[in-house]
């Protein structure tokens, strides 16, 4: 049988076939102009132009120079720091690939991720051998960071455990941790170093700053802990079609990071052989002219202004319908999650042409003013509407909302997104 579709890469093949004018598109993670098409630096087309075909294998480790300038945007230094080791992915999701492979490999199997997370971390781990569990991120009263709780499970996970941390910009709820918060986060791992910390960079740049949304990485380097960064390009350079990522360990010496790179090297080859040039180069263009990686920033900094300005309005215009203080709780980056219900998000689509990702998760990249005012209107009304008599099954185009019996209790699931408790959910 054929596989079910994709939660999210699914939703653009219903919004074009939706033929209302005032639709609108915030599913997919990819920043995105008032609209709704997709936001371009301009440094990167004009980089793109200088940058000539690549006719040669590079070597599994990637390009050299957009290892050094991209390890200078995490580290903060102008080399590779001697005991890290670094190598160029097919975007941030091989960077996930290639880590999990090498941990595993070393004996370090069962990972943490925080609940909830980006929607690919648990496929994309437990693909390279990862047993995946959950610790809690998020109070569900508050829709801020559950600090206590984040401890407690990384004091209590086992030995020879990694912990996943997002940076920065956390998908999909937005909510980040505070300086203080992460501060307790590295003092933990200060005590339990038997535990390895695996941070997932994919938004450097669009939460506070460049420099801002990366210090805890410095810190960690700093105190002289061993950790794995897992880095994309793919939004900071809009580069998402190019696959341009990087994977760094810091490790106990360089001799162990010189290990450590021929191990990444190898899985590298045995995966995809090489990582592509084209998008590499782009960024390394930019990054080694100080004229026009200025003028990047200063585009990047711009980006994020309109993503704070975003998340303002639609938190203005929630408040505005005396909904619960949670939905308008403090967020930054791509994206807002409203932790909506399944037919909360399927009335937002159906009824409102607004177009959001499971547990409504809205990308908020596009919202003007108006348009806040548009999607939280819709959110208001199918949260205050009470909806009863819902059946086995809606339809929503190819997909359908369904119900299966988990330990005797029934509850609702994607079918293409699987049940919360691990099943796959049957196509109605």
């Amino acid at each position: 049988p054929a596989a079910a579709p994709d939660p999210l890469l699914s939703i653009d093949g219903r919004f074009r076939a939706d033929e209302r004018a005032s639709k609108l598109n915030l599913g997919i993670g990819v920043l995105r102009k008032s609209d709704g098409t997709s936001h371009e630096f301009d440094t990167v087309q004009r980089a793109a132009k200088t940058v000539p075909v690549a006719t040669y294998y590079p070597s599994p480790a990637g390009d050299a120079e957009f290892l050094k300038l991209s390890s200078e945007l995490v580290f903060g230094e102008e080399e590779i720091p001697a005991r890290v080791m670094g190598v160029q992915t097919v975007g941030g999701s091989g960077a996930l690939r290639v880590c999990a492979e090498l941990l595993v490999s070393q004996g370090i199997v069962k990972m943490l991720i925080p609940n909830p997370s980006w929607a690919n971390h648990k496929p994309l781990l437990t693909g390279g051998g990862c047993q995946i569990s959950e610790y809690t991120y998020l109070d569900d009263k508050t829709h801020t960071v559950d600090i206590e709780a984040m401890l407690s499970a990384i004091k209590a996970a086992s030995a020879k455990s990694a912990i996943m941390l997002q940076v920065a910009a956390h998908n999909p709820t937005g909510v980040d941790l505070s300086d203080e918060q992460w501060e307790r986060v590295l003092q933990l791992f200060k005590e339990r170093r038997d535990l390895y910390p695996v941070f997932d960079s994919a938004y450097q740049g669009l939460a506070r700053g460049l420099d801002e949304d990366v210090m805890i990485v410095r810190r960690f380097l700093k105190e002289g802990l061993e950790f794995a960064v897992c880095n994309s390009h793919s939004k900071n350079f809009g580069l998402y079609g190019e696959r341009v990522g990087s994977c760094f360990v810091a490790c106990e010496t360089p001799e162990i990071a010189s290990n450590v790179s021929s191990r990444c090297q190898l899985r590298i080859r045995w995966n995809y052989s090489v990582p592509p040039l084209h998008g590499a180069k782009i960024v390394a263009a930019i990054l080694k002219d100080p004229a026009m990686r200025k003028e990047w920033e200063a585009e990047l900094a711009g980006t994020r202004t309109q993503l704070n300005k975003a998340h303002t309005a639609l938190k203005e215009a929630l408040k505005a319908g005396s909904l619960p203080e949670k939905f308008s709780s403090p967020k930054c980056g791509l994206f807002s999650q409203l932790f909506l219900s399944d037919e909360q998000v399927l009335a937002l689509e159906k009824e409102h042409g607004v177009y959001v990702g499971p547990g409504g998760r809205i990308n908020v990249s596009s919202l003007t003013e108006s348009a806040a005012k548009q999607v939280a209107d819709a959110v208001i009304a199918v949260v205050k509407k009470e909806r009863v008599g819902v059946s086995v099954s809606v339809s929503v185009g190819r997909a359908a909302w369904a119900h299966h019996e988990c330990g005797g209790r029934p509850h609702r699931g994607l079918p293409f997104n699987g049940c919360a408790c691990g099943a796959d959910m049957p196509m109605l």
